[in-house]
């Protein structure tokens, strides 16, 4: 009898194990690696250097829950590629979700790359191509127009593509990682909260696309001089088939003060255009108030090849001149360089 038991065991848990894989994570592993040679030079002083732009190291996943349910999990290290060395913080998201007809639900440390993406920088992406990347001498996303990716302690919600609509929402909690101290005006997370919203059309395909951001801030003890309260942003592009063209207009409001700017307003046009199946060239022009000067511009022009070696493999090239004031002297940022990129 035992042994006829222990047979039974055996047979019963090689029925069942089919079923418990079926149970089990599907786990991709992914990553980009992205590294240039680059000449900068800021007024009269040059150099030259290797850099690595925003290069990675990922995991994500997702697990069959049934009933039309789905986990997901995501956790991407950064890795800078010219030294090794990783980002800080190490981790550019680390989230667990929920996925299903009602759109997705993740909470952690998200970005762009999170299944519920950030709501802002979402709709800039959707619409916009960034010369290379966004990341390095030719990043813009966050550093012109505050676009507010990457963010902590944050739950973000997408819904499914509506009508070729999608509609996004993020909350954060402290989500920039402020000093949180027992004197200060930030004592817990919940005394510094950020909330962003989003509305996109064209991401079910066609040609046109649009979009709509909001963004505020709310600190304890309200604004203080030159804080950052709230904006909003209005983004379309349309691909005439080999050409593509884009603009952006961004406006964020401040707690400004006798000698700096309330409002801050940002436009951006550019277009890509392909030359062949493997290759094209792309531009950008932006303006956008200097904040801390209500007189004074930021003038940025930037320009890139490039050419496809296979699916995962570019070559690059690009151009960027940035002036950050233009009533000051001597300050105009000038990069070009060439590197290589490949996903995986």
């Amino acid at each position: 009898m035992k042994l006829k038991m222990i047979c039974l065991a055996a047979v019963a848990a090689g029925t069942l194990a089919p079923a418990a894989a079926l149970a089990q994570s599907t786990v991709t592993i992914y990553g980009r690696m992205d590294t240039s040679f680059e000449n900068s030079k800021t007024g009269s002083v040059s150099q030259t250097l290797i850099t690595g732009n925003a290069s990675r190291l990922g995991f994500k996943g997702t697990e069959d829950l049934g009933g039309g349910l789905k986990a997901l999990f995501g956790l991407e290290m950064g890795i800078s590629s010219d030294t090794g060395a990783s980002s800080t913080p190490m981790y550019r998201n680390s989230y667990v979700g929920i996925g299903g007809d009602f759109g997705v639900v993740n909470i952690g440390r998200i970005d762009s790359a999170a299944p519920s993406r950030t709501p802002i920088y979402a709709i800039l992406s959707r619409n916009v191509e960034y010369v290379i990347h966004d990341a390095g001498a030719t990043a813009i996303g966050t550093s012109i127009f505050n676009a507010r990716t990457r963010v902590s302690n944050a739950i973000g919600y997408a819904s499914p593509v509506i009508g070729n609509f999608v509609f996004r929402a993020g909350h954060y909690l402290n989500g920039e990682g402020l000093p949180e101290t027992p004197a200060g005006p930030i004592r817990f997370e919940s005394d510094y909260k950020q909330t962003d919203v989003s509305i996109s059309y064209g991401e079910g395909g066609g040609p046109l696309g649009l979009g709509f951001g909001y963004g505020t801030d709310s600190k304890r003890g309200g604004a203080l001089l030159n804080d950052f309260k709230n904006k909003w942003m209005l983004v379309g592009s349309y691909d005439f088939g080999d050409i593509r063209a884009w603009a952006v207009y961004n406006r964020d409001n401040f707690a400004g003060g006798p000698l700096s700017r309330s409002k801050v307003d940002a436009q951006m046009i550019g277009a890509s255009w392909d030359l062949t199946p493997n290759s094209k060239i792309m531009g950008n022009y932006i303006r956008k108030d200097v904040q801390s000067d209500p007189a004074a511009k930021l003038k940025r022009f930037q320009a890139g090849y490039s050419y496809k070696m296979s699916n995962r493999t570019s070559l690059y090239a690009f151009y960027d001149r940035q002036d950050p004031n233009n009533r000051v002297g001597n300050d105009v940022i000038r990069v070009y360089g060439v590197g290589i990129l490949h996903n995986f």
